[in-house]
């Protein structure tokens, strides 16, 4: 295939190649296993990378994060390609759009809305973000939050929005309580009900104290692995 054999020991590659690379893979005297990809086939590997990148950032290994995210950028062309192979968008609409909604969202930098702390920008994108979407009620800003995500994680950001929008579950010792409340009377016949209560409310307990759930249960099962491992 001479396309591809531009691409052999060259020293730095640069985006378009990597686009046509893809293009290549996937072409009818291509790799089968490219070509036989969809969305669906490769969305697992879109999240495991993620998940790696995210491994990197929490080692602090840069080495390690520049390969990553290189993993994760082939996966957002390759996903682009599919869909320029469909005719409808690509690689280059991707960019634009993000661009275009990052000069959007950040009104004090790029027009003349002002916002001199974190907490003024955040209302402000907020707000943007709802505009735009055409969010009418609280209850499709919490729809908003895709259940794609983790349940926990999902829990955190749909928790985080809800307070902003002046939601009241009660206060900690409450919370305390309903946590306690809930464990203490999970059986066989209502355990999923009853855990599911627990965790929702435990959950936002961590919120109040200022405490990321998820971070806290990693670092627990991590300290966990590492005991079971220094008692054999």
């Amino acid at each position: 295939m001479k396309a591809a054999l531009k691409y052999v020991g060259k020293s730095r590659y640069t985006l378009e190649d990597l686009k046509e690379i893809i293009t290549i893979l996937r072409a009818p005297d291509g790799c089968p296993w490219d070509r036989e990809q969809d969305h669906k086939s490769i969305r697992r590997d879109f999240l495991e990378e993620c998940y790696e990148a995210i491994e990197a950032i929490d080692t602090e290994d840069p080495v390690l994060l520049r390969e990553e995210l290189g993993d994760v950028l082939f996966q957002v062309a390759f996903h682009s390609e599919l869909e320029r192979e469909a005719g409808r968008f690509d690689l280059d609409d991707v960019i634009s759009d993000v661009a275009a909604k990052m000069v959007q969202r950040h009104p004090h930098v790029f027009a003349d809305v002002t916002a001199d702390t974190t907490e003024q920008v955040l209302t402000n994108w907020d707000q943007i973000k709802r505009e735009t979407k055409k969010q009418k009620s609280d209850r499709e800003v919490l729809e908003s939050v895709t259940p794609a995500m983790p349940a926990l994680m999902r829990t955190q950001k749909v928790l985080k929005k809800a307070a902003k929008m002046g939601a009241d579950n009660g206060t900690t010792d409450d919370l305390r309580e309903s946590v306690c409340k809930a464990v203490s009377g999970a059986t066989e016949e209502n355990g999923a009900e009853s855990i599911g209560k627990a965790l929702f409310n435990l959950t936002e307990l961590a919120r109040r104290l200022g405490v990321d759930a998820e971070q806290a249960l990693s670092e627990a099962c991590r300290a966990y692995i590492e005991q079971f491992g220094a008692e054999k």
